[in-house]
């Protein structure tokens, strides 16, 4: 008999908890499962890929802001989800959370389930926990002790969190930064992100709308423009290079959206850097514009895996990263990228070593000939924690 199988996320918009399911879901065998998503919100443009025998189901109109901020409401201007918002949140506070979620539960759903996974960190684990699942699985995708989805409501998942069966963290470290602050040490399993490579060529193959000169050094970066991804820094790090003319016949293009767009924007604009460094907002498939370029940046303050690292190496682009959770394990330091100190100046660093030494690119492209990255055991492992 098909085990059924629940996956919980908050939405739906394009970021690396979403790549991630899609992901497991083309590289695993799903014919012994009944698959369900569960979207609690019904925000954003993924998921309309997956196969035909998943099953999507979308939350009431209770979990409608769950996803955003209050920043990101104010901004949106729109008192329908402010007041939405206040609700949940006068519920978290009170602990009436509890009752209101097995009560929008029954709305929801109509069956039982073997396992649910609450896919993503926050919101999604109090739905799995205040449910009747017979198995609950706990995904964890942040480094608690740099930044905590929990928040204010600590004491609310100090409650919940003992309730799973399983947690997973997609590195080691975010285990550890966890364990730290939750001590559930014996429920806690690492299983790294996965990648479909054979997918990621596919897309990349697809035609390209951007034209690059290639007299110049194209620089790429993908990620949602949040403070976490360190783009604020970057362009910091762009300017001072251009000021000490070291960023002469170099492009930047940053492919994403998110809370910090205008703000970013403005600042490339501030420092004059507007032929230089170009936002170019949220994309279906990044997979072309990173393959036609010649260096993937990432500069994130912290990452907890980093798989657009993998997906870059895979399309045979060298990656210059930041030294973050798995950063380490990802690239092999100097042979198919560059690893640089968490900061401005290693970044400057990092950039100044590359554009001035133009055979060291080609080094790492070279190594890159016969990259590849093994799901096997981490397949395995998923499927260890469904069945």
């Amino acid at each position: 008999m098909k085990r059924n199988i629940l996956f919980v996320v908050d939405e739906k918009r394009m970021g690396g908890v979403s790549v991630l399911f899609e992901t497991i879901i083309s590289l695993m065998d799903i014919s012994n499962y009944n698959i369900d998503l569960l979207v609690l919100h019904n925000n954003g443009e993924m998921f309309k890929n997956l196969p035909s025998s998943i099953n999507i189901i979308y939350g009431s109109s209770y979990f409608e802001a769950i996803d955003y901020t209050m920043k990101e409401i104010i901004k949106k201007k729109s008192l329908k989800l402010l007041l939405k918002k206040i609700k949940v949140v006068l519920d978290m506070k009170t602990g009436h959370i509890e009752n209101v979620i097995k009560k929008e539960r029954k709305k929801i759903l109509t069956k039982k389930y073997d396992v649910e996974i609450a896919f993503k960190d926050g919101f999604t684990a109090l739905f799995t926990a205040f449910g009747d699942s017979k198995r609950k699985i706990h995904w964890l995708h942040y480094e608690y002790k740099k930044t905590n989805p929990n928040g204010k409501y600590d004491k609310l998942f100090k409650r919940i969190l003992p309730t799973f069966d399983k947690i997973v963290a997609v590195s080691d470290n975010v285990k550890k930064c966890f364990n730290d602050i939750y001590h559930l040490d014996d429920k806690v399993i690492v299983i790294y992100n996965v990648v479909n490579g054979e997918k990621i060529i596919e897309l990349s193959k697809e035609e390209s709308n951007v034209l690059l000169d290639s007299n110049e050094l194209n620089l790429v970066s993908v990620g949602r423009l949040h403070e976490m991804k360190g783009y604020d820094r970057l362009i910091d790090t762009i300017y001072k290079l251009k000021s000490d003319g070291i960023f002469d016949n170099v492009k930047l293009r940053i492919y994403g959206d998110g809370p910090l767009f205008e703000s970013l924007n403005q600042k490339i604009s501030d420092l004059k850097l507007t032929n230089d460094i170009f936002l170019m907002g949220s994309v279906m498939n990044p997979y072309k514009y990173i393959k036609n370029s010649d260096l993937f940046i990432l500069s994130s303050i912290y990452e907890p895996f980093g798989l657009v690292i993998v997906e870059s190496l895979t399309l045979g682009v060298p990656v210059l990263a930041t030294l973050n959770s798995a950063t380490d394990k990802l690239i092999s330091n100097d042979y198919n990228g560059l690893i640089v100190e968490n900061s401005l100046d290693g970044l400057y660093s990092g950039l100044k070593k590359i554009i001035e030494n133009k055979e060291i690119l080609k080094k790492y492209k070279n190594n890159l000939t016969n990259y590849f990255y093994d799901n096997n055991e981490q397949l395995n492992k998923i499927k260890q924690i469904l069945d």
